[in-house]
C-alpha cells in the first residue's frame, strides 16, 4: 500500500495515513470466519495460525526472488547470505507457530475438523511454491502439485530455483557442485563468500526438515499417526515422507564423501 505524497492513504476520501489504514487492519481482522456450529474454540486458533504461515510464505518467495537475483548477478553473496539467514529466523517463527497449535486437544480439532472435510493443506499453493522455489523436484512431489494447483503456472514463475542459482555460484570453484563443495569444506578460507553460503543453505534445509518433523509430530497428536488426513490426504502418512525430501543434495553428499575419506585415512 503506498501513501501520496501528501501523507494521505491511497483512494478518494480515505483521510490521513494511519497506523490501521496502512496496514489494512480492518480488513485483516475480519479474515477469520470460524464456520462451526456450535462454536469450537480452537477454530479461531487454527485459522490465526495458518493464515499468519501463509503470510511468512509470501515473505519467503519475496526473499527468494531476490536471492536467486543477487546469486545470478554473481557478486552480492553477503547480501544473498543476509537473506538466507532472515530466511531462516522465518523458519524458526513457524516451528513456534507451531507448536501454539500443540496446545489442540484431538477432541477440540475433531469438533470442527469436519467442516474441513473437502480441504487439506496440500492445496496450500503459497507452501507448495516455496518448496519448488527452493528446488525440490522429487516425483511424487511433482505428482502433489499437479493434482492440487495449476503445476504449470507454478513453474512458470520460477524458470532459476534456488538450487540453480547456487549451484551456479558454486561453478567459480568447480563445475561439479559437490567437489566444489568438497574444496569449500576442506579449505573454507579459500573461498570464505561461498563457504558462508553453503553454511547459510545448510542452516535453511535443516530448519526446513525440523519444521517438517514438527507438523508430522502436530498431525499425530491431533489425529493419531494412522488417521487419513482432510480431503483424504494420507495424513502423517506422506508427511514422513517428506522428512527424506532435499532441496541441495549435493550438501550432503559433500558430507558423506569427506566423512567417508577422513575414515578411510
Amino acid at each position: 500500500m503506498t501513501a501520496s505524497s501528501d501523507g494521505h492513504a491511497p483512494g478518494p476520501g480515505s483521510g490521513p495515513l494511519t497506523y490501521g489504514t496502512y496496514l489494512r487492519v480492518p480488513e485483516l481482522l475480519d479474515l477469520q470466519s470460524p464456520l462451526s456450529l456450535p462454536t469450537a474454540h480452537d477454530e479461531m486458533l487454527f485459522i490465526i495460525v495458518q493464515q499468519a504461515q501463509e503470510l511468512w510464505f509470501k515473505q519467503v518467495l519475496h526473499e527468494w526472488r531476490t536471492v536467486i537475483d543477487l546469486l545470478d548477478g554473481g557478486g552480492a553473496i553477503p547480501e544473498a547470505v543476509r537473506l538466507i539467514t532472515r530466511v531462516n529466523r522465518i523458519l524458526a517463527v513457524l516451528g513456534q507457530e507451531v507448536a501454539i497449535l500443540e496446545t489442540m486437544p484431538p477432541l477440540e480439532f475433531a469438533r470442527f475438523r469436519g467442516i474441513l472435510s473437502s480441504s487439506s493443506g496440500f492445496e496450500s499453493e503459497q507452501f507448495r511454491e516455496v518448496e519448488l522455489a527452493s528446488g525440490l523436484r522429487d516425483p511424487t512431489f511433482l505428482q502433489l502439485i499437479a493434482k492440487h494447483m495449476d503445476a504449470p503456472s507454478l513453474h512458470a514463475r520460477w524458470p532459476r530455483t534456488l538450487a540453480d542459482a547456487f549451484r551456479t555460484t558454486l561453478a567459480a570453484c568447480d563445475p561439479d557442485p559437490v567437489a566444489a563443495l568438497v574444496a569449500l569444506y576442506r579449505d573454507p578460507n579459500c573461498d570464505g563468500l561461498r563457504f558462508a553460503l553453503a553454511e547459510a543453505l545448510t542452516e535453511y534445509e535443516i530448519g526446513f526438515q525440523q519444521w517438517r518433523f514438527h507438523h508430522v509430530k502436530l498431525v499425530e497428536r491431533v489425529i493419531g499417526d494412522r488417521s487419513a488426513g482432510t480431503a483424504g490426504s494420507a495424513g502423517s502418512g506422506y508427511l514422513g515422507k517428506t522428512l527424506t525430501y532435499r532441496f541441495f543434495p549435493e550438501l550432503w553428499t559433500a558430507r558423506n564423501q569427506l566423512t567417508a575419506a577422513y575414515t578411510a585415512r
